[in-house]
Order: structure tokens, then sequence, then C-alpha cells
């Protein structure tokens, strides 16, 4: 369950819009739209005289002023990374339809700042001027008609919204029926915000999408239910982060368990409510509770086993493993209890890809003729994460970290541990990669095991680089010894640094 947010989230802009200025002619108007040249769709191949006239043409799909307000997309930056991610990534209007808020958004990446279109003139289209030009965007429709629209729109999302009040209070109203107790309001602290926005992000299909077709991930987990059934039948499984229910549904189907809580704090949980049923899943066999481990409570006293995909980008990125850790303490039973998967390890490796290099920091050095290393600077204090191919790995891998589920605690997302590897050849280091192992192993019949290691098939977890300043030579048989250290970030919950001591220099590194 990995998300990692590079782009800080603008929630200062306006809300106010720019009305239309009635008192200019058509005549005028239509001399504003004709300086646009010819666009091709943003959805399909046509061509459309101007950028004005394809998203009237959308309008009655893809009304792109209530787009940009739900998507919070205020400035030019943002609404040029839309564009492209339309152009690149195709979805249909039907997806973006879908597209819940989320942060970071799909288009957050600096990638899509790259044009897919030479002179694409959508990329031209100013949405803090060029919006007056659309009008009401409903110029073609009668005056009636268009009150109607508005008021019917207007209805839409008052109805939407007691629908997300209407399922915050189920939520809230079925803890306190399990406790007895009044649930009150309270100030949201800096941590709550920084939470709500964590599990935002598992509110948008794609990144469940993301981690359902890794293969190493998904299968890994099928394969510990399916060839452990007697470990599973007739057992309370707790699932903590149940996302789309996956996991869940396979401890009954594959694993004939007794029962299965799905906990989950996103509004990922009613799409999983609705699978299960979809799916046939037994309903007095499968209970659905939308919120915090944390927080919520459980209809049970103990559970059998655990269960839950938290591994985050270098391992303990996201600090997910607290969830665990509270579940294991609070639920678990004691004497035969099972937490899945429970032995976790972390490697790290010097590498040097010339192709990863100058695309990360090489690029910078001459940009169109200038050079850029203030950019750079920034870049070399950020943790990459990336696909290292295997041939790129310069030296032997050296564990810097193991964690027993059963045993560890909160205190083990920070950690300090030297290192010892080997060049394998000479040439050059640039960065170092690490990886994580997994492994399903404690009390199981066929235990399962997969790594995120660059010599093992990729996941979507991929590999976390650090990249250094400037290459290093080194010699076959050379050791490189160091220490590397691991802390929590003090301003972002669920974000580390990491403190590099290698080559006789000191490297800071920040996931968040």
């Amino acid at each position: 369950m990995s998300a990692i947010n590079q782009n800080e989230y603008r929630q200062d802009a306006s809300d106010d819009d720019d009305e239309y200025d009635e008192e200019n002619s058509n005549d005028e108007q239509e001399e504003e739209i004709n300086i646009l040249e010819q666009v091709q769709g943003l959805f399909s191949s046509d061509i459309f005289p101007n950028v004005i006239e394809m998203f009237r043409a959308y309008q009655s799909q893809f009304d792109l002023v209530e787009f940009l307000k739900t998507h919070q997309i205020v400035s030019q930056y943002d609404y040029i990374r839309l564009i492209n991610y339309i152009r690149l990534e195709k979805p249909s209007i039907d997806d973006l339809k879908q597209l819940k808020l989320s942060i970071p958004s799909p288009w957050a990446d600096d990638k899509y700042f790259t044009t897919v279109i030479d002179n694409d003139p959508a990329l031209q289209f100013d949405i803090e001027e060029d919006l007056n030009q659309l009008g009401d965007l409903t110029i073609s429709k009668t005056t009636q008609e268009n009150d109607q629209l508005i008021k019917a729109n207007q209805r839409i999302r008052e109805l939407e919204e007691m629908i997300d009040t209407l399922k915050s209070m189920t939520s809230r109203l079925l803890d306190d029926q399990s406790t007895g107790e009044t649930t009150t309001s309270k100030a949201k602290t800096k941590d709550d915000i920084q939470d709500d926005n964590y599990f935002a992000t598992y509110n948008h299909y794609d990144i469940h999408k993301e981690m359902l077709q890794d293969k190493i991930r998904t299968e890994s987990y099928l394969k510990s239910i399916k060839e452990n059934v007697d470990v599973f039948r007739d057992k309370i499984v707790l699932d903590v982060g149940c996302g789309t229910g996956i996991l869940s549904m396979a401890c009954i189907k594959y694993g004939q368990a007794k029962m299965v809580i799905a906990v989950d704090m996103s509004d990922m949980i009613y799409d999983a409510m609705a699978i299960a049923n979809e799916n046939n899943i037994d309903e007095s066999k499968i209970v659905f509770i939308h919120g915090r481990i944390e927080d919520v409570n459980l209809p049970v006293e103990k559970v059998d086993i655990i269960i839950s995909e938290w591994m985050g980008y270098f391992l303990l990125f996201e600090c997910m493993l607290e969830s665990i850790i509270f579940a294991r303490n609070t639920y678990l039973d004691k004497e035969n209890g099972l937490v899945l998967p429970d032995d976790f390890s972390i490697h790290m490796a010097g590498f040097h890809s010339d192709d990863l290099y100058h695309e990360h920091i090489g690029y910078w050095s001459d940009v169109y003729g200038f050079e850029m290393d203030t950019v750079v600077k920034n870049i070399l204090l950020d943790g990459h994460v990336i696909i290292v191919p295997a041939n790129d790995v310069m030296t032997s891998d050296c564990c810097i970290k193991t964690l027993n589920i059963y045993t560890c605690s909160n205190n083990d997302i920070t950690f300090t541990h030297p290192f010892t590897v080997q060049a394998l050849k000479s040439g050059s280091i640039s960065g170092f990669v690490c990886h994580f192992d997994v492994n399903f192993a404690k009390n199981l019949i066929e235990k399962v095991h997969f790594s995120t290691s660059p010599r093992s098939p990729n996941t979507h977890w991929k590999q976390t680089v650090f990249f250094l300043p400037r290459l290093y030579n080194i010699q076959e048989g050379e050791e490189i010894t160091g220490k590397i250290s691991c802390q929590r970030h003090p301003n972002e919950k669920r974000g580390l640094i990491i403190h590099l001591h290698v080559f006789d220099s000191k490297f800071k590194f920040y996931l968040e």
C-alpha cells in the first residue's frame, strides 16, 4: 500500500470566478475566438476550429469549468499538466467524471509538463483570462434550459454532499453503537489533516489498479491463503487497510475463514462492500468497518489472523507499520495468533546507470544552453522511487534492517546501521539503491517469499534510490563501508529522513 507525494498541494486558491462581460458584443467575442488556432480534440482525433469551440462541444459531457473547480485547478501549471495527462494517458470522459479530489492528483507528476503535441493550442488556453470567452458554456441553449440545467447541477451537487455526509454519519453511528459513546467533534490537528490527505489518495481507483496489477504482490498474498487453507479454515481474520477487499474475499473463498473483518479509512471501502456483494460473498462472514484501525471498535475481542499489505517505499515510508502494531497489540490472540506477512528486511547496494543519472541529474547541466544546478541541489535531497536495471548494480547487497512483525515496535521506524558492500566490478557509483524482502513464514504449511530487488521481477514498489552529487570510482573487490540512518520526518507524519555516511561525506535525503 504505497503513495508518495512530491508536489505541495495548493489550498489558498480564490473561489471567485470572473463574471462574463455581457457588454461585449458577439462580434468582439468572435474576434477573440478566431485568433485561436485549430486544435485536436482531447478525447478523439477530431479537429476543432479552436480551443473555445472544442470545450463547448464537450460541454454536455465534460464541463471544463466545473472540473477545474472540483479538482481545485487554479494555476496555469496545473492546467497544463492536466491537458498533457489527458493527451498522454488518454482517459475517457467517464474516467475523468469518476475522479474524486485526491492529493496528489493523477496529473501531479512533473512528467506531464512535457508537451505531447507540439505547439498544442490547448496549452495556450489561459484559465484565468480565456475562461471568460466560454461564457456560461451553454450559449446554444435557451435561457429557460440554462436555468433548468443550473438548478439540476446544483441539486446533484447537494445530493452528492448529502450522500458523503450520510456515509460519514453511518460510520460514526456504528462506532457509537458498539461503544455506547456519543461522538463529539474536535479541532483537527496537523497530523489529522495529513492523515486525511494520505487516506484521500486511496479513494482513487488508479492506485488500487496499480497495486492489483502488481502480480508479484497480489499473487504472493493469494498464494499464502490458497496454499495454507488449514491455517485459515474457521478462523477470524482482520484485514487492515482492505482497499477493494480482495484479500478479505480470498480469505473466505479460498481460506474458508469463519469471519473476516475488513477495515479501511478511505472511501474505497464502500466499493469493497459492493464488490463483495457482486461476488456473492456470504454477508454473515464479512464485516466492513470504515475508519482507522486505531479509532474503530471491532465486533470481536480477539482475532486469529491479521493480514495486511502495509508496506511503503523503503518498506517504512507511510509509517503504516504503526497501525499493524496497534492491531497486533489490541486484537491478536496472544498465544496462537498470526500476522501475515511477518518477516521483512531492507537491503542496499551501490549502483550506476548512465541513463538514470542523466535523466535525473545530468540533464540539468545543460537545458537548452542554460545551467540549472539550482534544481539539481533540490533533486539530490529527494529519495527517488524508480526501477534500477539489475546490470547497473555495482556492488553486493547489505542488509541494513530486519523486522519481525511479532516483536517489532514503533521505535523500529527509526534506526542506524553500518554497512559494507563489495564492488562486483570496476567502474563508478552514482548512488545507492535500496529494496526490501517480504516473507510469510511463521506456522505456515507453505511459506511464501517475494523481493523488490533490482534482480527480481519488478513490483509497484520499484526501488528507492539515493543519488550522490558526483560519481565515485571503484575497483572490483574493493570494500565500501559506511553508515545509514532512518528517522521520522519532523513535519510530515508519514515521511522519513535518511542520512547516509559514505566516501568520507555525509548526505541527507527526504522521503515525503
